[in-house]
């Protein structure tokens, strides 16, 4: 079945982002960044440019897992936009362990000048600053 994302829509954007991370598409996934983006990963460390993204999007890609969002909010201003939601990752490891991760994401997303919204700061570890 072919899905239709609209993403000139941030939903539509986050939406495409988690399919694309759902059938192992490594080049699809890395469209959802901007050429200057950066990406946080658990520990706090940035990763900066779409070579560098590209490693970091390899292993999920791998994985094929399913992500879903909950309880999310978006906030726009101009071409810039806040998104934040829960999620839950579910999927199975190489060596067929179940793998089961939730979280809170922060992303500040910017709307291309063909009005794709894209990541400029995706921060998927955003709510471990709050756990206890």
């Amino acid at each position: 079945m072919i899905e239709n994302f609209d993403r000139t829509k941030p939903s539509g954007a986050v939406n495409y982002f988690r399919h694309c991370i759902l059938t192992g598409d490594l080049p699809g996934a890395l469209s959802c960044f901007d050429k200057h983006a950066t990406y946080i990963e658990r520990d706090g460390q940035e990763i900066k440019s779409l070579d560098n993204i590209k490693k970091s999007m390899e292993g999920l890609c791998a994985w094929k897992p399913t992500i879903t969002g909950s309880k999310h909010r978006v906030t726009i201003v101009g071409d810039l936009a806040i998104w934040v939601d829960k999620w839950t990752l579910s999927a199975v490891s190489p060596d067929g362990n179940p793998i089961a991760l939730d979280g809170a994401t922060t992303c500040m997303m910017k709307k291309n000048e063909n009005g794709i919204w894209l990541w400029l700061v995706d921060d998927p570890f955003a709510g471990d600053i709050v756990r206890d």
